[in-house]
């Protein structure tokens, strides 16, 4: 299985919103954050994507593998290379998800609850943040 990750272009712009809606994460930011993108591509097919989100905090987000690819290695994949092109960037880089436990096989560490709020400002601001099932993280790169 040869994947080729590569900068994601204005092509992939359709197949990373289908990509992130099996998982209904957000695509309303895709546009706008398309140079950060990722994609994985295997026999010419968009198999997955990432985002290295570098604003205030620098994120790893939007990861999605197509569910007929998943637990093939591509979302291990995925990640090494966003972290690869983070350790220029920052000594940390953080993320939320609701699949903890992949990500802590990837050396992430889990962060109490409360940090959501202190590393995000959304996370302050959300009506929803007393529900949410987002588990923070961070991964040290220095």
């Amino acid at each position: 299985m040869d994947i080729e990750i590569r900068k994601a272009t204005q092509a992939d712009l359709k197949d990373i919103k289908t990509l992130l809606s099996f998982y209904y994460l957000d695509t309303e930011k895709v546009e706008k954050n398309l140079p950060e993108f990722i994609v994985a591509v295997l026999d010419e097919k968009t198999v997955g994507c990432a985002c290295l989100d570098i604003g205030d905090v620098v994120e790893l987000r939007s990861i999605a593998v197509l569910p007929s690819h998943r637990n093939k290695g591509i979302g291990s994949i995925l990640v090494d290379a966003i972290l690869s092109r983070a350790a220029g960037l920052a000594d940390t880089v953080y993320l939320r998800t609701t699949s903890p436990a992949f990500f802590e096989k990837k050396g992430f560490l889990r962060l109490p609850d409360e940090d959501k709020k202190a590393v995000w400002d959304e996370c302050a601001q959300c009506e929803k943040y007393d529900i949410c099932r987002q588990t923070v993280m961070k991964f040290v790169l220095r």
